[in-house]
C-alpha cells in the first residue's frame, strides 16, 4: 500500500494537510471524499533514507511461515484471496514484507494469478513455493497446500535452528579468545617487552617471538582492522556469487564432520521437499527440477538435474537412485517401495524424517566434541603466553 500526501477542503471551507494509506491515487482520492474531504492535490510519498535502508532489510523465514499459516486458515474459511492479502498486509510488522504483500495484492487485483504474482519476489517466495501455489491453483486445494507447505518450512527452519544454536557457543569462545589474544598483543606484552629491555635479560627465543608479534600488531592495529572487515567483506560477497557458492559449498562438504552434516540436511529436504510436491500433484519431472534449486551442494543439485532428465527419457527413480553414487541406498530401496505401492509422497517423507534425526544427532555430537576441541585450544594459548612472559622473570629472579 502506497502513502499519499494531500491538500484538500474540509466542510467548512478550511484547508487542511495530511497522509493517507491506499492501494491508487484513486483509491485515495476516493477514501478523501467518503470522510467528506475536496482534493485540492494528492501525490504519493517519495521515501525517505530511513525507508530506504528497511528496504535492504532481509525477510525473515519466519515472516514468510507466519504468513503461510494464516492465509491458509483464511482460506480455509472461506475468505477471497485478495481480501486475505489485504488482511494480512496490515497485520504483518515488517515494513519491507508489508509493502511485498500490498504489491501481490495490486498485481492480483490487476488480473494476474497469485502464483506469478508471488514470482515477481523469488528472494522471499522460493521456485518450490511458487510451484506449490500454482498446483493449488489448478486443483483448487489452495488451503490444505498452503498449511502443508507451512509445515514444510517450519520443519525446516527448526532443524537450521538446531544447526545454528550449536553453533552459538564455540562460536562465542571463539570470538572472545581472538578478542583476548588481540588485547594481549597491543596493550599487555608492549608494557612487559619495555620492562624486559629495561632490564637488559636474555629473552628466550619464544618471548622474542610473542614481543615480535605484538610489535607488529601494535604499530599496523588499523590496517590489520580494516584488513580483517574488509576480508570478511569480501568473503560475504564471494560467497554470494555462483562461483563462490559453489567452491564454499563443496569445501563445507569435504570436511569432517561439517560435511556429513550438510550432506544429511541435504537429503532430508530433498525426500521432503519432492514428498510435498507430488503429493500436490505436481509433475515428477517438474517436482525435480524445482527440487534441485534448493540443494546446497552444487554436486547434488547437478545429480538431482541429470535425476529429471532421466525419468523424462522414462528411467525411474528408483533405478537412477541406485546408478548414481550422489544418493545414499536407503534412498534408492525406499523409492522403490514407493513405485510399488503409489505411495512415494509417504515414503519420501519417512526418508527425510530419517535424515532429519540424522541431523539433529549429529549435531548434537558436535556441539559435545566441540568443547573439549576449544578447551584444549585455550589451555595452548594461554599455555604459551605464561611460558613466555613467566619464563624471562624466572630467569631475572635466579640471577638475583
Amino acid at each position: 500500500m502506497a502513502l499519499f500526501t494531500y491538500t484538500a477542503k474540509n466542510m467548512a471551507g478550511k484547508t487542511i494537510s495530511g497522509t493517507v494509506d491506499a492501494r491508487t491515487k484513486d483509491l485515495a482520492v476516493s477514501l478523501l471524499k467518503s470522510q467528506g474531504l475536496y482534493v485540492i492535490s494528492i501525490q504519493e510519498k517519495r521515501e525517505t533514507i530511513f525507508d530506504t535502508f528497511l528496504n535492504f532489510r532481509r525477510i525473515s523465514q519466519t515472516d514468510v511461515v507466519t504468513f503461510t499459516r494464516q492465509f491458509s486458515t483464511m482460506i480455509s474459511a472461506g475468505l477471497p484471496i485478495s481480501r486475505a492479502l489485504e488482511v494480512l498486509a496490515a497485520q504483518t510488522t515488517s515494513p519491507n514484507f508489508k509493502k511485498v504483500i500490498y504489491d501481490i495484492l495490486r498485481n492480483v487485483e490487476g488480473g494476474a494469478s497469485l502464483s506469478v504474482a508471488l514470482g515477481k519476489y523469488p528472494d522471499v517466495f522460493s521456485v518450490t513455493y511458487q510451484a506449490l501455489v500454482r498446483a493449488g491453483e489448478s486443483s483448487g486445494k489452495m488451503d490444505v497446500i498452503l498449511k502443508r507447505l507451512a509445515d514444510n518450512m517450519e520443519a525446516q527452519r527448526e532443524l537450521n535452528s538446531r544447526f545454528k544454536g550449536a553453533m552459538i557457543y564455540p562460536a562465542v569462545v571463539m570470538i572472545a579468545m581472538i578478542g583476548v589474544f588481540i588485547v594481549l598483543m597491543v596493550f599487555v606484552v608492549p608494557k612487559l617487552s619495555e620492562m624486559y629491555t629495561n632490564m637488559d635479560v636474555e629473552l628466550p627465543k619464544i618471548t622474542q617471538i610473542m614481543i615480535s608479534t605484538s610489535n607488529f600488531m601494535a604499530k599496523n592495529i588499523v590496517l590489520l582492522l580494516v584488513g580483517i572487515i574488509g576480508g570478511v567483506l569480501a568473503l560475504r560477497y564471494y560467497a554470494k556469487s555462483e562461483k563462490g557458492r559453489y567452491y564454499i559449498a563443496e569445501i563445507v562438504m569435504r570436511l569432517p564432520v561439517f560435511g556429513r552434516i550438510n550432506k544429511d540436511r541435504d537429503f532430508a529436504q530433498f525426500s521432503k521437499t519432492l514428498a510435498l510436491l507430488i503429493n500436490s500433484a505436481v509433475p515428477i519431472v517438474e517436482a525435480l527440477n524445482i527440487v534441485s534449486t534448493v540443494m546446497s551442494s552444487p554436486t547434488f543439485r547437478a545429480a538431482v538435474l541429470n535425476a529429471a532428465k532421466q525419468v523424462e527419457k522414462g528411467t525411474s527413480l528408483s533405478s537412477f537412485f541406485k546408478a548414481s553414487e550422489q544418493f545414499p541406498p536407503l534412498l534408492a530401496q525406499m523409492a522403490t517401495v514407493g513405485e510399488e505401492t503409489g505411495r512415494m509422497d509417504e515414503v519420501l517423507d519417512r526418508v527425510a524424517t530419517y535424515y532429519e534425526g540424522e541431523v539433529d544427532n549429529r549435531v548434537r555430537g558436535l556441539s559435545a566434541a566441540l568443547e573439549p576441541i576449544i578447551l584444549i585450544m585455550l589451555g595452548v594459548m594461554v599455555g604459551f603466553l605464561i611460558i613466555s612472559i613467566i619464563t624471562p622473570i624466572y630467569k631475572i629472579t635466579s640471577s638475583i
